[in-house]
């Protein structure tokens, strides 16, 4: 199955593998869920990440904190890595509500790898993944200036909930949202 705007395959996507695509400057990454192996790779993303703390203390500055954080997020986390060769140049992770019917939505692109559309990519895969495992929505917390975040989020259907000044919670219905829209 083919998503419009993506060539994501969705039997591809369940399997252990690696979904390649092109960027918006014409190179080519990959997307993939991420392993237990992968761990030194994406803590080297995060150690090296800037702006550090980007939003919400996240990721931590503290060498020792973030380690704590990222293996947390592993373990609690459905994790999916970009990854342009061996490096890692972006993350994002659903953490899911103790009900198991929504998540919280977490997404980090390597400052050098930014407006490529890997975050788009990225952001899709999450919520078509959160589809398949029966979630009925994804939220996520951003800072209202953070207009390209939001306008990204925006595209895929997410609302403000509230109208906190410095950060705003965002919902997207998953069961709303058509396979065309992911």
């Amino acid at each position: 199955m083919i998503f419009k705007g993506s060539s994501f395959d969705l039997k591809s996507f369940m399997y252990p593998g690696q979904i390649e695509k092109i960027d918006k400057s014409g190179r080519s990454f990959a997307i993939g869920i991420c392993r237990g192996d992968d761990y030194l790779c994406l803590l080297e993303m995060y150690l090296h990440f800037s702006p550090r703390p980007a939003s919400q203390g996240l990721p931590p500055e503290d060498p020792q904190v973030c380690q704590s954080w990222l293996k947390n997020l592993l373990e609690i986390g459905i994790n999916l890595l970009a990854r342009r060769g061996d490096r890692v140049i972006g993350h994002a992770a659903l953490i899911p509500d103790p009900n198991g019917k929504s998540g919280e939505f977490v997404i980090f692109v390597d400052q050098n790898n930014r407006n490529l559309g890997i975050g788009t990519e990225l952001t899709r895969l999450t919520l078509e993944r959160s589809k398949q495992l029966g979630f009925e929505s994804v939220w996520l917390t951003v800072p209202p200036t953070n207009f390209i975040a939001v306008k990204l989020y925006k595209k895929f259907g997410f609302e403000y909930l509230d109208s906190d000044p410095y950060e705003r919670v965002m919902t997207v219905r998953l069961r709303s949202l058509i396979p065309a829209e992911i």
